[in-house]
């Protein structure tokens, strides 16, 4: 399967109204998909609806992501680009942990956003593209050297300088569809490092992996001509402890 650059555009979580006493804590949390309240208010979606525009609407997200069973299930439709699904994180060296399902035919995404110092933007940090075929890290990068007049041209036409590493570092291994694999990654300084079923899987320097995470982003697609499922559950977010 192809590499695509399926990496979404950054949403606003929504969340409840709350005094300060009761303000979640977004540096350590688990979900477990169980409340139906609790997820639309820690969680926001974004996607495409058939007419083509895009919703990040509370009433358009079972379109994409719905709590089935305890779990959460996200549901691809073909030809359509992926929805995507974030929420609040805190924390520079960090660590994610889940269990999840590959969609047939598919893929998962998960990856950190925060403010890119490579893009000098609110973007994506770094993650992981998971397939049937094996694990792709992905990146970014300037399309341009920083102060190059065509860089400035960018930032005048307020567009960014970059460039998507689709495949910055790539573990070709077998992972089946529809079964549970427990998921790890790990954020320190710019090291990422993805354990697969309690295995290390992967291990890649990052450009701008060491910059404050301020959400976590799951994603799905796939290229199959019917619409299938991908799912989540037991996810969990931490600070890395310190190095002795």
């Amino acid at each position: 399967m192809k590499a695509h650059h399926w990496i979404l555009p950054l949403v606003v979580t929504s969340t409840l109204t709350q005094g300060a006493e009761d303000k979640p804590d977004t540096s350590r949390w688990k979900e477990d998909f169980s409340d139906e309240a609790a997820f639309d208010a820690s969680w926001g979606a974004y996607g495409w609806l058939p007419d083509g525009k895009t919703s990040s609407r509370k009433e358009d997200r079972k379109l994409w992501w719905e709590l089935v069973d305890g779990a959460l299930r996200a549901r691809t439709s073909p030809g359509v680009h992926p929805s995507g699904l974030t929420r609040k994180v805190e924390g520079t060296d960090v660590r994610v942990s889940c269990r999840f399902k590959l969609p047939p035919q598919g893929l998962v995404g998960v990856g950190f956003n925060g403010p890119n110092p490579i893009l000098e933007s609110n973007f994506h940090l770094a993650g992981v593209h998971i397939r049937e075929t094996g694990i792709t890290a992905w990146d970014e990068e300037n399309l341009y050297p920083k102060s190059s007049p065509e860089a400035e041209a960018l930032k005048k036409e307020k567009k960014m300088n970059r460039k998507f590493i689709g495949a910055a570092k790539v573990t070709p291994m077998e992972i089946k569809a529809d079964v549970w694999h427990e998921f790890t990654m790990e954020l320190r300084g710019r090291e990422l490092k993805i354990l697969l079923d309690g295995k290390e899987v992967l291990a890649y320097t990052t450009n701008a992996g060491d910059a404050p995470k301020t959400s976590l982003q799951f994603s799905v697609h796939s290229t199959a001509k019917e619409a299938v499922f991908g799912w989540f559950n037991e996810v969990k977010f931490e600070p890395l402890e310190e190095k002795k």
